[in-house]
């Protein structure tokens, strides 16, 4: 590697191999504008050049750029948030991208198959010649192949490669359970170490932690909160309710409840789970213990449950004169 000196960072030239496959994932084109034949640069995310990790990398035209250097003025800088958001996606999109060409080879149009047999033989036999395992995992992986691309991910973990590689190919393969230990320690260290709270929080998420991803991720809104970027919080506020963190942490709370024999909260877990039907068994089934409880919270989800709407009546005129009669600084702590 080559140790240059930028102002007040060191640069370290990003290695050729790393810089040939980051190019490749994001088909050399901006990931922002996305305009092809741009010139383009490799942009450090977080904006230190020394942090060469395909994480940390997005391909930017000279334009784009130029808006993550902007410092004050009334202009709107591209900060580190908005790459990383607009890099994922269209990382996404250029492999969804490749998959639907792969179709084009069961056509109907030789012509087409034929071009795009040769393109890919030649690129695989360029990668064998050059004993480059691990481009030739990433160009089956980006055709279709799985029998290929497993046997080069193999043939490239045997020959060296980095922690970081490791995690995308085993991803790629929906073999979590293939990445050592140490590896995956390792990358959570070094996400922790760069503050990479919502990368920390999808990382934790591929394995199913829950819990662990949700506290990284909430770390990364409140930083993204912080620096005014709101609809990066909210962005990932969306992900959490849709990547089944929500869901989770209502059915562990589910759990504990149960454990803990307490029906309120299995109730409201219950209903937030969306989970109607089994609330209301959960009530009839202990309609004697709530009955004896005298909790009038549990006494009107009963009497709603049971379609007794006169019940429901008096036992809300009760609350409410029992509120009136209480002091100003005293709530009930069992509603949420």
């Amino acid at each position: 590697m080559t140790l240059m000196t930028n102002n007040k960072k060191q640069r370290i030239e990003i290695p050729k191999k790393l810089k040939g496959q980051v190019l490749f994932a994001s088909d050399r084109t901006c990931c922002v504008c996305r305009v092809k034949g741009k010139p383009t640069q490799i942009h450090h995310i977080d904006e230190n050049p020394a942090n060469n990790v395909f994480e940390n990398l997005a391909v930017l035209c000279l334009d784009c750029h130029t808006q993550t250097q902007i410092r004050g003025g009334f202009h709107n800088k591209l900060d580190s948030e908005q790459v990383l958001l607009y890099r994922d996606d269209w990382l996404i999109q250029v492999s969804k991208t490749r998959a639907a060409n792969v179709d084009r080879l069961s056509s109907d149009d030789a012509e087409d198959q034929a071009v795009d047999l040769e393109l890919a033989t030649s690129l695989a036999e360029i990668y064998r010649e050059r004993e480059e395992n691990e481009l030739l995992a990433m160009h089956y992986l980006s055709i279709g192949n799985e029998e290929l691309r497993d046997k080069y991910i193999e043939l490239a973990i045997k020959q060296g490669m980095d922690d970081e590689g490791i995690i995308f190919f085993r991803s790629e393969q929906d073999r979590l359970e293939l990445i050592p230990s140490d590896v995956k320690n390792r990358h959570i260290k070094q996400l922790k170490g760069r503050k990479d709270w919502f990368g920390l929080g999808r990382f934790y998420l591929m394995f199913e932690e829950y819990e662990q991803a949700a506290q990284a991720t909430c770390q990364g809104i409140i930083q993204a909160l912080e620096r005014g970027n709101a609809f990066t919080a909210a962005i990932y506020l969306k992900e959490m309710a849709t990547g089944g963190v929500v869901e989770y942490l209502f059915m562990d709370a589910l759990e504990k409840a149960s454990e803990q024999n307490d029906l309120w909260w299995q109730f409201r877990s219950m209903q937030e789970l969306g989970w109607i039907d089994e609330a209301k068994e959960l009530l009839i089934e202990h309609r004697q213990e709530i009955e004896e409880s005298g909790e009038t919270s549990l006494l009107e989800q009963l009497a709603i449950a049971m379609g007794d709407r006169q019940r429901y009546i008096e036992l809300r005129k009760q609350e409410a004169r029992s509120i009136s009669a209480r002091p100003d600084n005293e709530t009930d702590q069992r509603i949420y």
